[in-house]
This record gives C-alpha cells, structure tokens and sequence, in this order.
C-alpha cells in the first residue's frame, strides 16, 4: 500500500482518513440513491397544471459565505375532488404570478414535475457511488486484516 513506508502512527492516520473518505462518499451515494428513488415514485402521481398566485424569494447561506435562491410559491390547481393550493419552493428559477407549471399531485403532498430520466440518473448515481465505497472499504478491510498480520485490538 502507498502508505506503508509512512511512520506507524501516520499510517494508522491515513487509513483512518482513508475510511472516513469512503464512508462519506458512501453516505452521499445513499442520499443521491434516495432522492432519485423519491423523484421515481412521484412518476406514478396524478399530473395537475397549476397556476402561480404569489411568490416569495430567499437566500439560503449555505457553507461560508455562499447562498442559494429559493423561491416559494404559493401554486392553486383544479383536482377531481376540488380546488386545491399549496406553497411550493421553486429553486431559484424566476417564476412569476399567473404562469402555469407542471405539478405531480398525490393527496396533500405535491411537487413540481420532472422528467423520468432526472430520477434515474440520480438513483443510478447514488447506486454507483455507495456501490463503489463499499466495494472499496471491503478491499480495504480485507487487505488489513490479511492472513499473516497480526493486529492488536
């Protein structure tokens, strides 16, 4: 391994921190998987257009001193049991009262539509991602923890 001619304690750093890496980069393919699952199953909702009646803008700060837009709207649409209205947050697109948008509906929770392949791309990247990091810690498990070594625990 490239760190085995490192002191033994930086060595025992760097495949800490080596594990760590993995671990994230793990938990952030989950996180991706799970999106792009819940962005799969809002597929099968009811299709409604809706009409935008007010917005309001905001920056989120995230890290740092950087921030996103985020706009939320207040959307009303026509469903088979009666009028409806709910806030929705549009990301940072400019959307103006009285343009129409695509919604899928099931029950109370609705949420702007998206093409079916937005879903997959994310849920297959989140596979491939948490595939990946697992594949990697157990190669990285099994290469500590060869026959012939003998660690102290």
């Amino acid at each position: 391994m490239a760190h085995d001619n490192y002191p033994p304690a930086a060595a025992r750093w760097v495949r800490v921190l080596r594990r760590g890496g993995l671990i994230l980069f793990g938990l952030v393919g989950l996180v991706f998987l799970t999106v792009g699952g819940l962005l799969l199953v809002s597929q099968s909702w009811d299709r409604a257009t809706g009409t935008v009646q007010e917005c309001t803008t905001r920056v989120e700060r995230t890290a740092g001193t950087t921030g996103r837009t985020v706009q939320t709207c207040t959307i009303s649409w026509q469903a088979a049991d009666g009028p409806h209205t709910a806030p929705v947050d549009i990301g940072g697109s400019a959307t103006a009262p009285g343009q129409s948008v695509e919604l899928r509906v099931n029950g109370d929770n609705v949420a702007l539509a998206t093409p079916g392949w937005v879903g997959a791309a994310t849920a297959a990247g989140g596979l491939a991602m948490a595939g990946t990091a697992a594949v990697l810690l157990v190669r990285q498990h099994r290469r500590t923890r060869s026959p012939g070594t003998r660690t102290n625990r």
